[in-house]
C-alpha cells in the first residue's frame, strides 16, 4: 500500500514539475515510475542478498520481523528512485524562461 502511494506522489509531483519547465508530463511521469521500479528491484536485491536461510514463507517473514532495516532501506531505495528523477528535473532548463 506505502508503494502505491510513494508512485502517485513521486509521479505526480515531479509530472508537475515537468509541466512548469514546459516539458512533456507524461514522459516525466514514465520516466518517474521506471526510476521508483528500478529503485525497487535494487532495494530487493539487498535484501535477497542478506537472506541465508530457507525459502519458505515464514522463515522470510521471520527474517524480515527481526532486521527492520531491510524494510527500510528497501523503501529508501524507492523513495530514492523518485527523488533522482525530481533532481534531474530541477537542474533541467525551463523551455518558456529566458
Amino acid at each position: 500500500m506505502l508503494d502505491i502511494i510513494i508512485i502517485i506522489v513521486f509521479c505526480y509531483l515531479n509530472g508537475k514539475l515537468a509541466k512548469q519547465k514546459g516539458l512533456n508530463n507524461t514522459t516525466w511521469v514514465l520516466i518517474t515510475i521506471a526510476a521508483i521500479f528500478g529503485g525497487m528491484f535494487i532495494g530487493s536485491m539487498f535484501i535477497a542478498l542478506g537472506y541465508k536461510g530457507t525459502m519458505d514463507m515464514k522463515s522470510i517473514q521471520q527474517f524480515l520481523f527481526n532486521n527492520p532495516l531491510k524494510i527500510l532501506t528497501f523503501y529508501a531505495m524507492e523513495i530514492g528512485g523518485g527523488l533522482l528523477v525530481r533532481y534531474v528535473l530541477d537542474k533541467k532548463i525551463s523551455i518558456g524562461k529566458k
